[in-house]
């Protein structure tokens, strides 16, 4: 970590700016032109022209980035949610690597000698990088693509960037540099970023169990509905790796299901624990779960992101007692990291999806984050009050113990 600029380099940060954009399109692109060949190989290939591979590389290069897109009759705005992991993976990387590298730079000095401040240099680095990359993608997308910018796709490109672009500049230099972190104990940092990251992965281990809870309650159902495909082996298996590819969005869809905010099927209305919907739905496995009757019992399934709360910081002693030392300023910035990637995720989790009335799948971006982070937050907030009851206890019994002794 980097806390203070050394000399070693002179390019222009914008420059730098360039090279990143330009090296993450020499993966993205070549990579959307694979899978749209794939795609015409073993799709539609004797039926359309060489023509349309440009159009859906392009196209899902669009969809990725949470552009939508109209190709061959099919509306599409849901992000392969996987697949825009990889992307946000990438830019962090980049904008990591552009942080790091300004940190070492030599300082840009003007005709009259002054330095140019290290924070406009990295911000110059970061806005080159960003209009380098989402220029061509949102060109190239509408022009060749045939996408359009909807002011939710220019929202999720948006936040995209930004959330990238954040990550990668605390992984760089951590926090010391952002007003109101400045002065922050980082002990109390670790704590509360140790806290978020248990709830990310509990809660993606929970969205897990629900869909298998799921899938073994309708088996019958889902048994059904692939019986309609007439090779259900080979469709389970194209369906299983499509599935994977909208997994981020599939796992949020279910922690939204359980939070009561539910899932949206279009004109079918919007299913959760405790709401049932009937409507047509395509034979996909995780869409038919969100159409049918539940037991009485799975009512109770917000209890189980409660739980996850109070088991993210009540188990482990050592883990807890750094918990107990933030206290509720630890908390709170868990709960707001916490809430800007489910918010972030929530975007890219909704979208059109082709036909039968699918035009507005997936939870809403305005209340499931919201849901889902408050009864998680109900959930740590009572970890943390245990641990401080916890805490008053062995205070109490040290004290008689001395009390005792003298």
């Amino acid at each position: 970590m980097h806390t203070s600029p050394h000399q070693s380099t002179t390019r222009h940060p914008v420059l730098l700016g360039l090279v990143e954009a330009f090296r993450l399109d020499l993966i993205v692109i070549p990579s959307a032109f694979v899978v749209a060949t794939v795609f015409w190989i073993v799709g539609l290939g004797a039926q359309l022209d060489y023509s349309i591979i440009p159009e859906w590389a392009f196209a899902l290069w669009a969809v990725v980035h949470g552009l939508s897109v109209s190709t061959i009759g099919f509306d599409f705005s849901l992000a392969p949610g996987l697949v825009t992991l990889g992307v946000w993976l990438l830019l962090a990387a980049g904008a990591s690597r552009l942080v790091s590298t300004l940190s070492d730079a030599d300082p840009i000095r003007s005709d009259d000698g002054e330095e140019t401040p290290w924070w406009a240099m990295c911000a110059m680095a970061l806005a080159g990088f960003a209009l380098a990359y989402a220029g061509p993608l949102v060109a190239l997308s509408l022009i060749v693509g045939e996408a359009t910018m909807t002011p939710l796709g220019f929202v999720r490109l948006l936040v995209l960037l930004v959330t990238a672009f954040a990550v990668g500049y605390v992984r760089a230099r951590g926090v010391v540099d952002i007003p109101w972190f400045s002065d922050l104990d980082p002990a109390l940092w670790q704590s509360a970023v140790a806290v978020a990251r248990r709830v990310l992965w509990g809660a993606a281990s929970l969205a897990v169990v629900v869909i298998g809870a799921a899938l073994v309650l309708r088996w019958s159902d889902l048994a059904e509905a692939m019986g309609s495909y007439s090779s259900p082996l080979s469709a389970g298996i194209g369906l299983t790796v499509l599935q994977l590819l909208f997994a981020p969005g599939a796992l949020f869809g279910a922690l939204s299901w359980i939070a009561g905010t539910g899932v949206s099927i279009g004109a079918g209305g919007v299913s959760s624990v405790f709401s049932t919907v009937t409507g047509p739905v395509p034979p996909v496995p995780v869409l038919e779960l969100l159409v049918g009757e539940y037991p009485v019992w799975t009512k109770a399934a917000p209890a189980l992101l409660v739980l996850l709360g109070v088991g993210s910081v009540v188990i482990g002693r050592t883990h807890a007692r750094a918990v107990h030392a933030a206290s509720w300023t630890g908390l709170a910035i868990a709960v707001g990291i916490l809430f800007v990637i489910a918010e972030t995720i929530a975007l890219f989790s909704r979208g059109a999806i082709g036909p039968l009335g699918l035009a507005a799948f997936g939870p809403s971006p305005l209340t499931a984050a919201l849901a889902v982070c408050g009864w998680i937050g109900v959930g740590l907030s009572l970890g943390l009050v245990l641990t401080k009851l916890s805490h008053m206890q062995f205070d109490d019994a040290v004290e008689t113990a001395d009390a005792e002794e003298s």
